[in-house]
Parts: structure tokens; sequence; C-alpha cells
């Protein structure tokens, strides 16, 4: 009876540890998943820094998104398995914004209020 205890024991304490181990995996594999990229997005005011950051809440991937007004520069973190850095480049475009791949179209760009109506990389 004590060998049989004994060995009962054993089992469910491998198998608690073999559980934690692989939970532990699968948080690092979680946490590889989100990149971090840097890039330039052209705008002026406080309106264009709600616009741009607002074009990526709420969107599947993305982790975090914000733009600094005085340097032009959009740091976001998201999930390249759910959205790609091409897409995200593309939202922000489609709301009037250029960056440095992506340039919005004209129409989109002249519907933009005055104030956010930057000067546009020549292309």
């Amino acid at each position: 009876m004590n060998k049989f205890l004994f060995s009962f024991l054993i089992v469910n304490l491998m198998f608690v540890f073999s559980a934690q181990a692989q939970e532990q995996t699968s948080a690092s594999k979680t946490k590889k998943k989100v990149a971090t990229e840097v890039f330039t997005v052209y705008g002026n005011c406080g309106m264009c820094e709600r616009t741009i950051e607002g074009s990526l809440t709420g969107v599947k991937g993305i982790k975090k998104a914000g733009w600094d007004k005085d340097s032009d520069q959009m740091t976001v973190s998201f999930n390249p398995t759910v959205i790609s850095f091409d897409q995200i480049k593309q939202r922000i475009a489609d709301v009037g914004y250029d960056s440095d791949s992506h340039r919005a179209t004209d129409e989109v760009y002249n519907n933009l209020p005055g104030c956010c109506q930057y000067d546009r990389p020549v292309r």
C-alpha cells in the first residue's frame, strides 16, 4: 500500500511540473510574437495624433501604437502573425497620413482639416 501511495504521489508531481513547464513555454512563444517598428508618419497637431493613433485602435494584432508630433515618429507594437507591417502603414494612409513608404490618396488628404494638412513629401 505504501509503494502504491508513493508511486501515485510521484506521478502526480511529475504531471504538475510538466504542466508548469509547458505553460512557461507557451507564454514565451506568445511574447516572441510581438514586433515593434518605428517609422515616419507626417502630420502637424494633436488632432493628427488622435486620427493616426485612432486608425490602429481596436485593430486585431495591434498591441500598442503611439505617434510623436514633434518628431513625426510612429511606434507600433504588433503581432506579425495577425497583421503585417505593410497593413499597418496602409491603415494610416487610409485616414490621410503619409509614411515613408505609403501615401494617402489626394482625396483623403484634401479632406483633412486645414490644421492637419501637413507639407507632403515629394514623390
